[in-house]
């Protein structure tokens, strides 16, 4: 797939959580911009008399191909976060890509699991639109959405989470709060961090395709039990964020 770069325009920003924000930018008429869902955009800036460069999971589907949206949480200090939490529409970045492996693959497995903390859960809010059609297509696979996050406050896309899983009969939504009160849990919400729940899902290796997208802290803890229980490096699809 081509990597372009180019110069994006803000047309839209919303705050979803307390220090998380939603970006919407469009992007120039002549970009012939193709991504699969999963994929991740890079941008590059000035800070001081050096370039640098952030990079950010892409949240809109392929379908959706004149504009790039992607979620960034607030980093105190942060170059990044600076440059993106003050950015007003109309004003433009510098963005190339796309770039990343953590797609899905072109064959289902029995079951889907798609793991991450906070932001990371962006990459699987792009592929909705293909997991909806699988499962229509498919009446074997199954798909789980666990996302970790502090409190409920913190939850990212929940609602769009939830109606996906009240629309699909195979799919489930599990948000998991490290710092909420477990009596003040609702329905499908759970307490404690993603990877605790492995255990009540009864992941197997021959069944689940599992996907860790987040904090590195969860991403090598969740593999390091994955690895315990059977899974090779194959069936585990892996990208870590990093907070800069």
């Amino acid at each position: 797939m081509q990597v372009n770069t180019f110069t994006a325009v803000l047309q839209d920003t919303r705050l979803i959580a307390p220090r998380v924000r939603h970006f919407v930018f469009a992007l120039p008429e002549d970009v012939a911009f193709e991504h699969e869902p999963g994929q991740f955009i890079t941008i590059h800036f000035s800070h001081g008399e050096k370039t640098l460069r952030r990079s950010y999971s892409i949240a809109n589907p392929p379908s959706n191909s004149k504009f790039i949206e992607f979620a960034a949480g607030f980093v105190e200090g942060g170059p990044a976060s600076q440059l993106l939490f003050n950015l007003k529409p109309g004003e433009s970045v510098q963005m190339n890509g796309p770039f990343g492996r953590l797609v899905l693959k072109p064959e289902n497995p029995k079951r889907l699991v798609l793991v991450a903390t906070s932001t990371g859960v962006t990459p699987y809010l792009a592929m909705l639109d293909t997991l909806k059609a699988r499962l229509q297509a498919d009446p074997a696979l199954e798909v789980v959405v666990l996302e970790g996050v502090r409190k409920r406050e913190d939850l990212l896309y929940g609602d769009v989470f939830r109606a996906f899983a009240g629309e699909c009969e195979r799919a489930r939504f599990i948000p998991c709060f490290s710092q909420e009160a477990p009596e003040s849990l609702q329905n499908a919400e759970r307490a404690g961090y993603v990877q605790e729940h492995f255990t009540h899902l009864a992941l197997h290796p021959e069944r689940d395709l599992v996907y860790l997208c987040g904090n590195p802290g969860m991403i090598d803890n969740a593999f390091d039990w994955l690895k315990a229980n059977g899974f090779a490096s194959q069936n585990v699809i892996r990208e870590k964020y990093l907070s800069r």
